[in-house]
């Protein structure tokens, strides 16, 4: 049988809602999403090497414009000895100038623009996919801390209703069977905030590590959790092809592939070079040698076609390439249509069920605790009225991260950034 002592109770009364406050935090560096954003974009170590591979594209660029140098070549004929140099030997000087007049630097020169397209184009993709990671990391971190901070604040708030009943149990007041209730929650709820602390340590590292600052004082999470953006309109299929970083990267990559083919096309042409020089030459019964000039045409003789292999690569690449893209279309519209979908639900669940679901657990804690204040009600209802406030809280925190995620997903998949 509970002993009932209804003024000692009053201190009770202003302990008990406590539970519902938030903890004070430490002083910690503020973070908002926007911040954390802004900071990978400016600090991942992947970002900067993925603009690498730009600089290196337009190095290549640069490379495949340049025009051939022209070859000198000097010689001597008739060399025997005992002869006088510059009387009885023949000297040849000429150069040999490449001419790459038949399309294949014009060729060479497209391809490489079309691989700085496709390499800014994969950067830009890379930059949006880490947005996204960002933001998630953000939320699922927002989210742990959320219920780090609830537990550790029903912990310490708890605490204070232990050594409450400790005092009525050593004045006589109570029964020992209700202090050890109360002691039982206690570290019911000290365990679940140990878990939590552990889960915020290891989300908030996670995000860290997200943009790039591995090595930072703690930091405090300031987005508001309960922000309710408004709401996104639907998109269309072809508005999210058109604005999805993947299809731009796979259209990049077919125009690369087609200015491919046509350059191994324009390979498979002659080489052309012009020869222009000087030969002396001794001819008979000539006291001196005789200064003539010498020029000449070079042509590769196009006997086999020693670039078909090339070719037969450049086409089969096109066509995967065209493979490729029809896949990640497909996979933009299925992602676009999940995405939609699950923030529907996310936002219908948020708002019509957890949201009167946490206001619904917090009446009936108070009306319990009042309940409790006047002795109509048992410790251990009181105990389960409070559980099941915290219970709801906590769905209450994971269905608000889960919408936000939902927010970032579907703004991904309709190619858009807020």
């Amino acid at each position: 049988m509970r002993i009932v002592v209804r003024g000692a109770t009053l201190s009770l009364w202003f302990v008990l809602p406590l539970l519902a406050m938030p903890a004070v935090s430490r002083a910690q560096t503020p973070l908002t999403l926007q911040d954390a954003v802004e900071t990978a974009l400016r600090s991942r170590a992947l970002l900067k090497a993925e603009a690498e591979r730009v600089n290196v594209a337009e190095g290549r660029k640069r490379q495949a414009g340049a025009w051939p140098n022209p070859e000198f070549e000097f010689s001597n004929e008739n060399l025997r000895p005992g002869q006088n140099y510059s009387r009885d030997v023949d000297t040849l000087a000429y150069v040999t100038w490449p001419l790459d007049v038949l399309g294949k630097r014009q060729q060479r020169v497209a391809a490489a623009e079309r691989t700085v397209t496709r390499t800014g184009a994969e950067l830009e993709l890379v930059r949006r996919q880490m947005v996204q990671t960002v933001k998630l990391a953000y939320w699922n971190a927002r989210g742990a801390q959320e219920r780090r901070d609830l537990l550790q604040t029903t912990v310490a708030n708890f605490q204070r209703i232990i050594d409450y009943h400790a005092a009525q149990l050593s004045a006589g007041m109570i029964a020992e069977q209700d202090v050890l209730r109360v002691r039982l929650e206690g570290e019911r709820i000290q365990i679940a905030a140990h878990l939590a602390t552990i889960d915020a340590t290891s989300a908030r590292v996670q995000l860290l590590k997200e943009i790039g600052q591995t090595v930072r004082p703690d930091v405090l999470l300031t987005e508001a959790l309960e922000a309710m953006p408004a709401p996104l309109g639907p998109s269309s299929v072809a508005e999210a092809l058109a604005a999805r970083g993947e299809i731009k990267v796979a259209e990049a990559a077919i125009d690369e592939a087609r200015a491919s083919v046509r350059l191994q096309d324009v390979t498979a042409r002659p080489d052309l070079a012009v020869v222009y020089g000087y030969k002396r030459s001794q001819l008979p019964d000539a006291l001196s040698g005789v200064n003539t000039s010498l020029a000449a045409i070079k042509v590769t003789l196009p006997l086999s076609d020693r670039n078909q292999g090339n070719r037969v690569a450049a086409g089969a690449e096109l066509r995967r390439q065209e493979w490729l893209r029809a896949e990640a279309e497909t996979a933009v519209s299925a992602d676009l249509q999940r995405a939609a979908q699950e923030y529907e639900l996310r936002r219908a669940e948020v708002v019509e069920t957890l949201q009167p679901l946490r206001e619904h657990a917090r009446s009936i804690a108070g009306i319990a605790q009042a309940a409790y204040q006047q002795g109509g009600l048992e410790l251990l209802r009181l105990l389960d009225a409070e559980r099941s406030r915290l219970d709801a809280e906590s769905a209450w925190v994971d269905g608000m991260v889960a919408f936000q995620q939902s927010v970032v997903n579907l703004e991904t998949a309709q190619g858009v950034s807020r």
